[in-house]
């Protein structure tokens, strides 16, 4: 028996996943079943669909609110598998007695971020539930786009370089400064990440963005589907001193934290220089983090020596998105 609970990653989870593919027994075409869309291929290009559901406390952070949030991580996971987006969908599940200024509110940010990708809402939905039944307003979204290549998140292979394309666990630890009322100045880096993604794509060998679960579920799916290992530095792994206060605070580590506007690239050694010099035309702390070797997990180097970068368990990872 599985018992579902809240984790965003573990052995239960992955359990759990497999159970329902089987369930859905209605096979297609598409490919993808362990990237951040399914995709199939019409004509010489590459149709990319993906859907995800939102929920975060607060609805407002330091940075962004749920419709920013929504609309981002669905633009992001076609983004990383090299798609343009091309629609989106909106369905809303809303509590009775939600105030009407904030719902408009998180439209507007939701358009906000469809406007900078240049990607329309093609249709949507709404639902209204008795008041208490939901914490205010819960989202999802659907979303094509078309790729003339797909990114896979499999594609690294031994000699490659890992490179992560700003500091890692902003995006969580602003949300749990404001949930917990600490003061900080911490912004969470929710944004679309399309144009980054497109100014690197020719370089890209794999891709992913590091959300649930943070930058370590992000490099042991990675190393994972491409049956690799790899290898990180802890010294070169970008992480503000504020984050690193918060966690301390909490007990929680750093890199199980999400991002919601950060990408982790592998590319060759060859145009590690010039992707990560291409990415701090975005921001600054991008830089190479790391190596892909021959073997499988991954590996932290701390200064007293290495150790196992596991994939972080449910109970040990907030729900923050």
């Amino acid at each position: 028996m599985i018992t579902i609970n809240d984790g965003g990653g573990g052995a239960e989870m992955g359990a759990l996943i497999e159970k329902m593919r089987r369930t859905l027994s209605v096979k297609g075409g598409f490919s993808g079943i362990h990237d951040d869309g399914a995709y199939i291929k019409i004509g010489d290009k590459h149709l990319v669909f993906t859907t995800d559901s939102y929920t975060v406390d607060p609805l407002f952070f330091p940075g962004g609110d749920i419709g920013k949030l929504a609309a981002s991580g669905t633009i992001n996971d076609l983004s990383v598998m090299g798609a343009k987006p091309v629609g989106l969908s909106l369905s809303l599940i809303i509590e009775e007695g939600f105030a009407s200024d904030k719902l408009y509110r998180i439209l507007e940010s939701f358009n906000k971020v469809c406007k900078i990708v240049n990607v329309p809402v093609a249709t949507g939905d709404t639902k209204v539930l008795a008041k208490g039944e939901i914490p205010g307003i819960l989202i999802n979204t659907s979303g094509i786009g078309v790729a003339e290549r797909v990114i896979p998140n499999s594609g690294l292979e031994a000699g490659d370089v890992i490179v992560t394309s700003g500091g890692v666990g902003e995006h969580g630890a602003a949300i749990l400064s404001k949930r917990f009322g600490y003061e900080t100045s911490l912004v969470s880096d929710c944004a679309p990440v399309y144009d980054v993604v497109d100014k690197c794509r020719k370089y890209i060998r794999a891709c992913k963005d590091p959300t649930r679960g943070g930058l370590s579920a992000c490099l042991n799916e990675l190393a994972s589907h491409s049956k690799v290992c790899i290898k990180v530095d802890e010294d070169r792994i970008p992480i503000k001193n504020e984050v690193r206060v918060i966690c301390e605070l909490l007990g929680i580590d750093p890199l199980h934290l999400a991002c919601e506007g950060r990408i982790v690239f592998g590319v060759r050694e060859s145009d590690a220089d010039k992707v990560a010099g291409i990415l701090r035309n975005f921001n600054r702390d991008a830089c190479v983090i790391g190596e892909v070797v021959r073997g499988k997990n991954v590996i932290l180097k701390t200064s007293i020596g290495e150790k196992f970068l596991n994939m972080p368990s449910g109970e040990n990872v907030p729900r923050i998105c």
